[in-house]
């Protein structure tokens, strides 16, 4: 009791001494102190307690804790008073209404006590009556996962329901894991802000943080999330932690589908490759177990089982599986060989299926020529290719050091590498080549377009009709003079009178429309649509589902543009004016939406020459989703073919897609089991299935003597539709396969 006392007398002390200097004020002041604890835990040093008058809206007076050892650790606050009129502004009197507040958060509602007087005040928002909210964030964890992105949810929950709405924002702040715009090399988690709002009657609301998948191994990694500036409420603690759990500790055991070529006598033994993300200090084992599906077990393939094991430090092993030879026509036949009980590893798949295709199967595609980094050095990482509307010149874009084009002539299957231009060739300096994702020729010829992710950028060239040689015209630099909408561009399309190009930023999540010079080719921004945006100035709502778009299509009548987007995983549709080129959102299909499936990961896009059908490619699906049009412009999702479902055999993770200039095939490329699968397309329109697609025939990488295919990314057919070029990006090389427009011999058994 001693002790306070002496510290009273030195607050009035305190307080004397400075009346005494201070001629403008009529009567000493008024002391409030006391201890100031936060939820009942001490005070930061140099915390703020303030005074606040709510007649004259200031503060009167402020202490920072810990700033005076004579206090002891409690804190002081002196407000000026003034008894006579007109009163100093910024004084106060006995009676007047204050607010006291710690580092900004009201604790306390007070009366300015008496000329003089030193009044304790312990302070804390425990002591606020009942009905006022306390804000209270909770920690929150999620497990990465391998690839796209994940939602941790950190909850902000108030100690009551609200009797206003409570608001209160919210931003990240890196602890070991790294915030990023987008999720790139090194980043873990995208960087976000907001406002987070809590409703009248209302207790809690959701702070969602997208975080980005990895197949890294690395201990698991926290952020912060930092609370501020709340209304209506106190903020308990301003942070709580975000975990991103790693899920990369144990190696992941992969194991690979299969395509088997029936033999056509006899039997032949399949190894399914299994294999360890990276090599282990354990040996890792799995057990395993054949399982007949439409495929018999001792007709069409030998029943077998066991447990595998792949030793300390080896990362790769493998399960044969004995197939049989018969007499009979069949579709294709399916089964699977069961994985279970592993030990030292993360099981990606329980279940590796073969798919059988009968020996009697009709050719479609025939591997006739292939070119390779080793014949042309500057063949690295092919990323697109684009054939002459003549067909006597293909071009090549490639990702490799800073990216490239690259220009060859093509007769008869046969591909001769003429030039190679990238910006440090004479008279390209100023061209943007970085990660060139797409080519797009002009119907006329005369122009070439490239889109560069890497570089944001669209570079239009005008092409030589005689010797194919190209000149850069013109770079369209995103936010070089405005945001053209094409961050990350990635993809593009003619209108099919060659007076407009579409162009999809995958990082813009934007639709953008140029105006085609007829002159030079040279490009004008008519317009973009962009993810959660309505224009005013067209017909059409706010643009849905286009998240990270990738691939864009014009409808061959000119009336319509598709877009593939691939972290929403859908198919979004716009109306198009054939005369300003302009557009107008109409709709956007997703998975899972009003029963469409088939459009996981959504990569690409193709529209039927007749404009009636259009065909998805689900790369996190495996999968062809149908979409039916009517002669209106009317969509409408069919149905979706999938491997599960024996449509067709490959296509693993499908990345391309693209029809036959006469509408009765469709090809696609599988990246993830290096295939080209070829479909037969129904195109009599007065047929029930019209539209609809059969599996005709498939290329595998190094199977029946295809050797470099491996990770296919672009394709296309010449204008004649007898050669299909497929740009390898694995193994750095073109590969070129005759169609069954190219006189194929239908042979028995693949031989």
């Amino acid at each position: 009791m001693k002790h306070y006392r002496s510290l009273l007398v030195l607050i009035v002390t305190l307080m004397l001494s400075s009346t005494q200097v201070s001629a403008k004020l009529s009567q000493p002041d008024y002391v409030l102190y006391g201890t100031a604890t936060w939820f009942g835990g001490p005070l930061p040093t140099e915390s703020e307690v303030s005074i606040y008058l709510n007649n004259q809206l200031l503060t009167a007076a402020s202490y920072k804790m810990g700033t005076n050892d004579n206090l002891n650790g409690l804190y002081a606050l002196r407000i000026p008073m003034d008894s006579n009129d007109p009163r100093t502004f910024g004084s106060a009197r006995p009676g007047d209404p204050a607010s006291v507040f710690i580092n900004g958060s009201l604790v306390a509602d007070v009366l300015v006590g008496d000329y003089g007087v030193a009044e304790r005040l312990d302070i804390d928002p425990i002591n606020l009556s009942a009905n006022t909210s306390v804000i209270t964030l909770m920690a929150g964890e999620v497990v990465e996962g391998n690839v796209g992105q994940t939602t941790l949810t950190m909850q902000v929950q108030l100690s009551n329901q609200a009797e206003a709405e409570v608001s209160v924002d919210w931003q990240n702040v890196d602890g070991t894991a790294i915030g990023g715009d987008s999720c790139t090399f090194d980043v873990d988690y995208l960087n976000t802000n907001g406002t987070a709002v809590i409703g009248i009657g209302e207790s809690q609301t959701d702070i969602n943080i997208q975080v980005c998948g990895d197949t890294l191994i690395e201990a698991s990694e926290t952020f912060d999330i930092v609370l501020s500036q709340a209304e209506n409420g106190v903020i308990q603690f301003d942070r709580a932690q975000g975990t991103i759990l790693d899920d990369d500790g144990l190696p992941q055991l992969h194991g690979y589908d299969a395509v088997i070529y029936e033999p056509s006598s006899g039997d032949l033994v399949h190894e399914f490759e299994l294999r360890l993300s990276r090599a282990y200090e354990q040996a890792v084992s799995v057990n395993y177990n054949t399982v007949g599906n439409s495929a018999t077990a001792n007709v069409d393939f030998v029943a077998a089982s066991g447990t595998l094991v792949i030793p300390a430090g080896v990362v790769t092993a493998s399960i044969p599986v004995t197939f049989l030879a018969d007499a009979e026509d069949e579709g294709i036949e399916i089964m699977t060989v069961q994985l279970s009980a592993v030990n030292n590893a993360t099981l990606v798949s329980n279940e590796l299926t073969a798919f059988i295709l009968d020996a009697n199967q009709e050719q479609q595609t025939e591997e006739s020529n292939v070119v390779t980094n080793e014949d042309v050095p500057d063949l690295i990482s092919p990323s697109d290719v684009q054939f002459s509307a003549d067909g006597q010149y293909l071009y090549v874009s490639t990702l490799h050091e800073g990216g490239s084009v690259l220009r060859f002539a093509f007769n008869n299957g046969q591909l001769n590498h003429l030039e190679t231009i990238n910006n440090m060739t004479v008279g390209f300096e100023s061209g943007l080549f970085g990660l060139i994702r797409d080519l797009s020729l002009s119907p006329n010829g005369q122009y070439l377009f490239a889109a560069a992710s890497g570089d944001q950028a669209i570079m239009s060239f005008t092409r030589n009709a005689i010797d194919g040689t190209l000149v850069l015209n013109q770079t369209v630099e995103n936010n070089l003079t405005q945001d053209f909408g094409i961050e990350g561009v990635y993809g593009l399309a003619m209108s099919p009178d060659g007076q407009f190009i579409y162009a999809v930023g995958s990082e813009s999540d934007a639709l953008t429309v140029f105006a085609v010079n007829d002159t030079d080719g040279s490009l004008s921004f008519v317009e973009k649509e962009v993810l959660g945006i309505d224009d005013p100035s067209d017909a059409g709502g706010p643009v849905v589902f286009m998240d990270r778009p990738i691939d864009v299509q014009v409808s061959a009548d000119g009336m319509q543009v598709y877009v593939a987007a691939d972290f929403s995983s859908s198919l979004a549709v716009f109306n198009r004016d054939p005369l300003t080129g302009e557009l107008s959102f109409q709709e956007a299909f997703k998975k899972g939406v009003n029963g469409v499936t088939g459009l996981g990961g959504a990569a690409a896009v193709w529209s039927s020459n007749d404009s009636r059908h259009l065909y998805v490619m689900g790369r996190g699906d495996d999968s062809v989703a149908v979409f039916d049009r009517s002669p209106t412009g009317t969509i409408s999702f069919n149905r979706t073919l999938t491997q599960q479902q024996a449509d067709f055999i490959g296509l693993n993770a499908p990345l391309a897609v693209i029809g036959s200039h006469d509408d009765s095939r469709l090809y696609g490329l599988g990246f993830d089991d290096s295939s080209l699968v070829s479909f037969e397309r129904v195109v009599d329109n007065n047929d029930p299935n019209y539209g609809q697609l059969t599996f005709a025939d498939i290329e595998q990488d190094n199977v029946n003597d295809v050797n470099s295919l491996a990770g296919p990314i672009a394709l296309d057919l010449n204008p004649d539709g007898k050669w299909i070029v497929v740009a390898a990006g694995i193994d750095n090389a073109l590969s070129l396969f005759k169609t069954h427009l190219n006189d194929l011999i239908f042979a028995s058994g693949f031989d």
